[in-house]
């Protein structure tokens, strides 16, 4: 028996040293090619480095040497918070009206050349990669790249967002606009109204009634309050655009990770996930409705014009129309009250001229009666200037012509190249708009030369890629700064500071904007 034993011992501890011995070479093995691995990425790398700085088509156009080797710079400006600043500067430091801010790309601030980049007919195409980062789980009217496809979904949406549809949503605009002044009636005589929040609740409500005819109870959720689960989500969602553009992976795991498990790791992401199945369950009970149901609708419902599309589809085009619909308007809304709070004389003008139209304070006038006060007018249009909603980078791709080919001082810009001119830089050229081009001052669209300016003026952008809610914006501000200025006082509250302007692909108010409210 002693003797089976040491057999058995001998032969485990043969086994043992061969299972080691090949254990170490796999080992071996696998170190080596990490070595080698890592050895051709920094070799990569290199290489790769090396051609974008000397040998890149690029290579002429000047800019920091950093933007040349990596998108790492363009990305860090842009979480700053302040891109367009840091690019004017640049420009300035260059002597360059063509800047480079990334390998493949060149920001633009000659304005005379937008039309170029944005125009009707033949415009450059949308930088894919960069509208792959706004979330939608298919192409939209916003994110579609592709000539054909974005006129074919253009085609179903037109009528609702033309002049004659967007007049038809004037009574859901002043519904919601009647529940938001019951809540600042409530509130107001306890403490300061946050406008931002309040504007922000209010386009939401409306957004979210257009497109899944349902609320989802937000208007409501803070009785006396104006915070909601999902503005939260919105303000996440723009938050993270930056992040899923540069690094598209992100998107993938994000995409990838179960909701339960998303929620865990992540509460913040929670309210995301919660407007996505929100969406989702909304077309769902949309797409069971009867023929007859889905007319019977108190206001009109953008679902009603995408019928023909898969599900996925109707849920991507109305998720992206809440994420880029609601917070440009509040935001165009709030800054406008901010400039018109903080300037007597422009408030006076107008409050002047809204009780003269409006004897009584509680009868909102039809919108296109309001359209045709020109102090109002004039505030919307600088508003909508001064502000900038969209003030960053909307990136489109030089095309390959030949014949004509894109010049910036001088210098061809190849086939191919990344480049964008924005609104920032339109509506803060002192050339086109003169000394004033950083004020707030509403009368320069009443004067006899107003009507050129109208040209350089690009809060949705120009052209065919232009934004499909160019009509409906302007009617929502006409319908709510008549009815507040009308209704109530307002004044800036004890230890005001102006708040700090951010870009996070739309702009915000840091803080929002506070604001004491009265019956007038």
């Amino acid at each position: 028996m002693a003797n089976i034993y040491n057999v058995l011992d001998n032969a485990r501890n043969l086994f043992l040293d061969r299972t080691g011995a090949e254990a170490s070479v796999v080992l071996q093995d696998c170190i080596a090619s990490i070595i080698i691995l890592w050895a051709g990425v920094l070799v990569f790398s290199w290489a790769r480095g090396l051609y974008r700085v000397h040998f890149h088509p690029l290579r002429h156009f000047p800019g920091p040497r950093k933007v040349a080797q990596s998108d790492r710079w363009l990305y860090d400006r842009l979480v700053n918070g302040h891109p367009e600043e840091d690019f004017e500067q640049l420009h300035r430091d260059y002597k360059t009206k063509a800047l480079r801010i990334a390998p493949n790309e060149l920001h633009i601030n000659d304005t005379s050349l937008y039309k170029v980049v944005y125009r009707q007919s033949n415009p450059f195409l949308k930088h894919e990669q960069f509208y792959l980062g706004f979330f939608a789980t298919e192409p939209t009217v916003f994110t579609e790249v592709d000539v054909q496809k974005h006129k074919e979904r253009r085609r179903m949406l037109n009528p609702m967002f033309s002049r004659s549809g967007v007049l038809q949503l004037e009574s859901l605009i002043r519904d919601k606009l009647k529940q938001l002044e019951a809540k600042i009636d409530r509130r107001y005589e306890r403490q300061v109204i946050n406008v931002s929040d309040a504007m922000r609740l209010l386009t939401t409500n409306v957004i979210m009634e257009l497109s899944f005819c349902d609320t989802a109870g937000t208007m409501d959720e803070q009785p006396d309050g104006f915070g909601s689960r999902f503005l939260d989500a919105l303000a996440i969602a723009v938050h993270a655009v930056n992040d899923f553009q540069h690094y598209p992976w992100m998107m993938t795991l994000a995409r990838l990770t179960p909701p339960a498990l998303a929620k865990t790791i992540s509460p913040p992401s929670g309210a995301m996930i919660d407007m996505a199945q929100f969406a989702a369950d909304s077309v769902t009970r949309w797409r069971s409705r009867s023929e007859a149901e889905r007319k019977d609708t108190k206001y009109p419902v953008i679902l009603n014009r995408l019928e023909t599309l898969t599900h996925r589809e109707m849920v991507a085009e109305n998720l992206d129309f809440l994420v880029a619909g609601a917070d440009t308007t509040a935001c165009s809304l709030t800054v406008t009250f901010l400039e018109v709070v903080t300037h007597p004389e422009i408030r006076d003008k107008l409050v002047g001229e809204l009780d003269a139209a409006m004897q009584n304070a509680d009868i909102l006038l039809p919108v296109q009666q309001l359209e045709k006060l020109p102090h109002l007018s004039a505030c919307i249009k600088e508003g909508l200037r001064f502000t900038s909603a969209v003030p960053s980078r909307l990136p489109r791709v030089v095309p390959d012509n030949k014949s004509d080919p894109f010049l910036v001082d001088g210098q061809t810009v190849p086939p191919g190249t990344i480049v964008s001119i924005s609104a920032y830089t339109m509506h803060n050229s002192y050339d086109i708009w003169g000394p004033d081009a950083r004020s707030f001052n509403p009368d320069r669209w009443l004067r006899p030369d107003a009507q050129s300016l109208e040209q350089y003026l690009c809060p949705f952008s120009k052209g065919a890629r232009m934004c499909i809610g160019q009509n409906l914006v302007p009617v929502e501000m006409a319908l709510t700064l008549a009815s507040l200025f009308r209704k109530y006082e307002m004044g800036l509250p004890e230890g005001f500071v102006p708040p700090r302007r951010v870009d996070c692909f739309t702009l915000e108010l840091e803080g929002g904007l506070p604001l004491k409210f009265r019956r007038r």
